[in-house]
């Protein structure tokens, strides 16, 4: 069944919980203080000039490559969007999360949104393009972040060690190799780090038939009690008290039919 065809929207929410992460966490028209600033870097980044020599890991550093990339095309194609950066945000700020990893650090935004969200929390972004992580700390650096660090390195050479580093992981953001290997792999090396206030963000989950299989494979889990598919992200919770559900969900105004009285 397709996405649009299984999806609900709120006035089909049943769970306390699930209703509870709709009015709060899918909310994206709160303005906070902090997106105005950081809007403003994504835009200097768009208007950017200059380009960069970025890494094709390939197979490992074996098949090491490079391409140039203008900035501009990077922003404008890699960076997460402002709705999807919102919802990070909001997970954070909803839930108090304070251990925070992301796989695919890009050039600093999400990471910024996600460390905005609480000055206590650690965000640990971990991206393999020295040229990307430079600018990454940059924006860090002209927000005035200082609870990020940005460790560079291809995920199969760091992600272990920022799992020990961490040591407990309340919110990782999977945004780095759109693989169904490499995800399930992320997922298997994170989820002992975890516990049942967890939530695991894996992005893309429609980018290829092999993601979508991934996403099938996660939601699947005995230890997944609630999977929530937004077409764009998919987010997997682990509360125990829970009754096991996946959950397709659509904002009403794509299916205003959909209110409760219709089904």
């Amino acid at each position: 069944m397709s996405f649009y065809a299984k999806a609900v929207t709120r006035y089909n929410v049943q769970s306390p919980f699930l209703f509870d992460f709709v009015s709060h966490v899918l909310d994206t028209k709160k303005d906070y203080y902090c997106f105005k600033s950081i809007e403003i870097e994504r835009k200097r980044l768009q208007m950017s000039k200059n380009s960069i020599e970025m890494l094709d890991y390939g197979q490992g550093r074996q098949s090491l490559k490079t391409e140039r990339r203008s900035i501009s095309g990077i922003a404008f194609k890699s960076l997460s969007n402002k709705v999807k950066c919102r919802i990070l945000f909001n997970l954070v700020n909803q839930y108090k999360t304070q251990h925070i990893l992301e796989l695919g650090t890009s050039l600093g935004i999400s990471s910024s949104y996600l460390a905005s969200a609480n000055g206590e929390a650690t965000v640990i972004s971990l991206d393999g393009d020295p040229s990307v992580v430079q600018i990454a700390r940059e924006v860090h650096q002209n927000l005035g972040l200082k609870n990020i660090e940005v460790i560079e390195g291809p995920f199969n050479e760091t992600l272990i060690g920022a799992l020990k580093k961490i040591q407990t992981v309340d919110l990782a953001f999977l945004d780095g190799h759109h693989q169904k290997k490499s995800t399930l792999e992320y997922y298997d090396n994170i989820y002992p780090y975890c516990h049942q206030n967890s939530i695991i963000v894996v992005d893309d989950i429609y980018w290829s038939e092999d993601m979508n299989e991934a996403w099938n494979i996660l939601t699947s889990k005995p230890e997944v009690m609630l999977s929530i598919d937004l077409f764009d992200v998919g987010i997997l919770f682990f509360k125990k008290e829970l009754s096991k559900m996946d959950v397709s969900y659509i904002s009403y105004k794509y299916k205003p039919w959909k209110i409760g009285l219709f089904g």
